[in-house]
């Protein structure tokens, strides 16, 4: 079977999946209030965090609500066919945490939906934050399954999967959350919540509010769940009463599609079906594909050609210098996390601390300015700009890279093209005895090769550096205000290469 036959087979959806359908079955329960006996299990912003602190300057509020529907289960068809409905009339009981403007005035009526991670229920706030309390912006993010790893790793006294976690966690305030086992229900899950924001109605944590556009960003698991959902159709089938999407505009994050985690199952039941010679689906909206060196190398599969129209408009970034965890920003407190360390869950764990730095390459900044652009390329037609993919060795097994050691190709961010350090795993002994695999380090050059690359010191290389962040904020790969922040911490990393005078 070729790979385009493959994607016509995808495209041709049973009966019961290919009707457009919106939140019907679904509605907001109650409002959980945040109090000093009862707390947020996993939210976006962590009482007494400097993200929390960042929300009040803001004058943001975060709230926690129940929303409770019935679901499909789904099965896939023999040979790429059609899927079709496997089960009916599934309940569910979920949690959606938002944080929005106090001033419903200052609601810009865009939300940026988003997804809890099956492991831990882990939130990415941290790549989106300052470009929603910039803007104006809602953001949201629902528990809607687990997978099979999650599961596994687990135990009935400290469960791993997200949704067992709230109810562990404080069986009284979730008594009423109730996920099923299957993770087949994520489907009508997003569908039905992503729904609901789009068109909040009278009740909810938007009530009453204008909302233009919904976007969905998610990052490694979340990442293959927005490729499979847009992949399985699910995309096409819900709809406005009007027709029009629900969801107009995607980020996949950090999420290869050549390889098989780049995929997520539709069912926790159904038989094993290999989707990595898969192109992603062409849709009505535009979809961005945003990958760190770990995944870029992997993606050998033929991909989706990009395309600057709205509908079916696709990009791919590839960003080297970064690895599958990093931000190059700012540390961000992982909120379930640092709860389930306060209650000595054994699966949550500190961070190594290391004696050298992490990286800088701003992937966050890049991911921000990407969402800004899809939002852009909606409203106005204008699509973001392209790039080249990030140059392979002919063995396929490294990059071609610089005399720093840095790869070459991909979106070319001042902190490649104007290097000071090279970005790569720290030693261990570097980081307590253990290598953080997924993530990057600065690690310092020979001070004769940044003598060779900047024959003028610190000055020379702040003015190079300086030119190449106007060039790319003027292109649009950076906002302005991260622009801005990143000019500011390389006076910082220049005084370290070359001295504070």
């Amino acid at each position: 079977m070729t790979i385009f036959t493959r994607s016509l087979l995808l495209a041709g959806l049973s009966l019961a999946c290919a009707l457009p359908v919106h939140a019907e079955g679904a509605h907001w329960g109650q409002k959980l209030p945040e109090t000093a006996n009862s707390h947020i299990f996993a939210p976006i912003v962590l009482p007494g965090s400097a993200d929390e602190e960042a929300l009040k300057k803001a004058d943001y509020v975060q709230e926690e609500y129940l929303l409770s529907g019935t679901g499909n289960i789904y099965a896939e068809g023999s040979q790429g066919g059609p899927i079709s409905v496997a089960k009916s009339g599934v309940p569910y009981t979920t949690r959606v945490v938002i944080v929005r403007p106090r001033d419903p005035k200052n609601f810009n009526g865009i939300v940026q939906f988003a997804f809890q991670h099956p492991s831990l229920a882990g939130t990415q706030w941290g790549r989106i934050d300052t470009l929603v309390l910039r803007t104006g912006s809602a953001y949201a993010v629902v528990i809607n399954g687990g997978d099979a790893p999650s599961r596994k790793l687990g135990s009935p006294q400290f469960p791993v999967s997200a949704p067992y976690l709230p109810r562990w966690y404080d069986p009284v305030r979730y008594k009423a959350f109730d996920v099923p086992e299957d993770d087949g229900i994520r489907w009508d899950i997003i569908g039905q919540t992503a729904s609901l924001l789009r068109d909040p109605g009278s009740t909810g944590p938007l009530a009453g509010l204008k909302v233009r556009r919904v976007y969905v960003s998610g990052w490694s698991f979340l990442g293959s769940t927005i490729r499979s959902w847009i992949n399985f159709g699910f995309h096409d089938r819900y709809r406005r009463k009007d027709g029009s999407p629900v969801i107009d505009g995607y980020l996949i994050g950090i999420s290869a599609g050549s390889v098989e985690a780049g995929h997520v199952p539709l069912n926790s039941t159904g038989p094993h079906v290999d989707h990595r010679r898969d192109m992603l689906r062409q849709i009505d909206v535009p979809v961005i594909e945003l990958t760190s060196s770990m995944e870029a190398i992997t993606n050998v599969f033929p991909q989706a050609p990009e395309s600057d129209a709205v509908k079916g408009g696709h990009r791919i970034y590839e960003l080297g210098g970064v690895s599958h965890l990093d931000q190059g920003t700012h540390a961000q407190f992982k909120p379930a996390t640092e709860q389930l360390i306060a209650r000595h869950h054994p699966a949550a764990k500190e961070a190594p601390v290391c004696t050298v730095e992490d990286t800088d390459v701003p992937m966050r900044d890049v991911a921000q300015a990407a969402m800004a652009n899809i939002d852009i390329w909606v409203s106005t037609g204008k699509a973001p700009p392209r790039t080249s993919r990030m140059q392979v060795q002919s063995d396929g097994k490294d990059y071609v890279r610089d005399a720093f050691g840095n790869p070459l190709g991909g979106v070319r961010v001042a902190q490649l093209d104007v290097p000071l350090v090279t970005y790569a795993e720290a030693p261990a002994s570097a980081c307590g005895g253990v290598v953080p695999i997924r993530n990057l380090k600065r690690l310092p050059v020979d001070p004769a090769l940044l003598a060779k690359t900047y024959p003028g010191g610190k000055a020379d290389y702040l003015a190079k550096f300086d030119a190449r962040l106007a060039r790319l904020q003027a292109q649009g790969w950076l906002l302005p205000p991260d622009a801005q922040e990143e000019g500011q911490r390389a006076r910082g990393y220049a005084d370290q290469a070359f001295g504070a005078r």
